[in-house]
């Protein structure tokens, strides 16, 4: 029970989870956004669970996901929630061409969409999320050409022949995304130390194999 209950923590990615928070709060948004925003990400990983089922994850169950979900688009309460939802549709199906190269693409408009229904879809802090999500989630197949080259999964730097991992590339660009929103914050370096403190206390939860 005690291993499922930690599988379950290590599929949430406490280490994103944070900067999530760190992202919503530093683009403006009320409390009720934040919690729903929170939901609405959580409910996203379970999803790509539910599809992916991974042997090695414990599997979540589709109310669960469901019910997060729609508690999430009412709290957060924009239009903009459908794009956040066709792009987390587009993401999950990585697993197959032309998607899987396109997904770090995918993933940064998950954030541009949440940041467009607080900040204006015109909005630079909207086209930064986007960015900066596309280019940690790249960093994030950096990290996994292994495992993604077994299963045969066409992530692009698979397509662009990278052969070997680079583990530490996805958490330092963890740790500069998370250092751009704290600047954008304005809040105190205490938290940006607290918050890289849980970064790497959490980051290897996750179970990847």
């Amino acid at each position: 029970m005690k291993n499922k209950a930690v599988n379950i923590i290590g599929q949430i990615r406490i280490y994103t989870l944070i900067e999530l928070i760190l992202f919503a709060y530093a683009i403006g948004s009320s409390l009720q956004e934040i919690a729903g925003i929170v939901l609405l990400h959580i409910s996203f990983l379970f999803y790509l669970e539910a599809i992916h089922k991974h042997s090695y994850r414990v599997s979540i169950q589709r109310y669960i996901w469901v019910i997060m979900g729609l508690i999430g688009i009412f709290l957060y309460a924009k239009l903009a929630v459908i794009g956040f939802i066709f792009a987390s549709m587009l993401y999950a199906r990585k697993k197959h061409v032309p998607f899987s190269y396109l997904s770090p693409l995918s993933r940064g408009f998950q954030n541009y969409f949440l940041a467009a229904g607080i900040v204006g879809f015109l909005s630079p802090l909207a086209f930064l999320a986007l960015g900066m999500l596309a280019i940690r989630n790249f960093a994030g197949d950096l990290r996994d050409i292994t495992r993604d080259s077994a299963e045969r999964m066409k992530t692009l730097p698979v397509i662009l022949g990278i052969t070997r991992d680079y583990k530490t590339v996805h958490i330092l660009s963890l740790f500069v995304t998370t250092s751009i929103w704290w600047h954008i914050a304005g809040i105190s370096i205490f938290w940006l130390i607290s918050m890289y403190a849980i970064q790497l206390a959490t980051y290897n939860i996750t179970p990847r194999k």
